[in-house]
């Protein structure tokens, strides 16, 4: 004779025997085994951390790196933009910019830094406005440059501010070479 199969299932509902354990039901997400442990979040390196004292070996790299933090504490997310670097000396940051006029964009380098501005001159628009999805705030977008790099140009075509950037190396900083005498 074979066995039912809701034999247990019966008896629990008539009072008798305990029902049997759920293999389904929900655990411990991490077994307690002594080798196992739940990962740790990646701690943030800063450049306080790659370069502890900069002070004791390199000279004058303090401002530098007080710009570098001072930029690495600002998130923009807010045009978007991207950094294409060309491997002619080149460098082009492009911006998302759709509904600035070049009037309402600025481009300027001060100090090592380039700084892209947009001031949004307000509109009024006639009637209500239902919906607003298209982002019209003003931004800064700042940007440390290395040693060298100049603005060549900075243009607005289709929604998009292009910067152009070289590295303009001086003569007397380039390689040289040596003749054999």
């Amino acid at each position: 004779m074979s066995r039912n199969p809701y034999e247990e299932y019966d008896n629990f509902k008539k009072g008798k025997g305990q029902f049997p354990p759920n293999p389904y039901e929900p655990h411990e997400p991490w077994p307690k085994h002594p080798d196992w442990k739940i990962p740790e979040k990646p701690k943030v390196i800063t450049i306080s951390d790659l370069f502890p004292r900069i002070d004791r070996w390199g000279i004058g790299y303090l401002p530098l790196l007080e710009q570098l933090k001072q930029i690495a504490n600002e998130k923009p997310s807010y045009p978007p933009y991207d950094i294409i670097d060309r491997k002619d000396d080149t460098t082009v940051v492009s911006v998302a910019v759709a509904g600035f006029t070049k009037k309402e964009l600025e481009v300027s380098v001060h100090e090592g830094m380039l700084k892209i501005e947009g001031k949004k001159k307000a509109k009024k628009e006639t009637g209500e406005v239902v919906y607003q999805g298209i982002a019209a705030r003003d931004f800064t977008l700042t940007f440390a440059l290395a040693e060298y790099f100049e603005v060549q140009s900075a243009s607005v075509e289709d929604g998009m501010l292009t910067v152009v950037l070289i590295k303009n190396i001086p003569d007397e900083k380039k390689p040289k070479i040596i003749e054999i005498g």
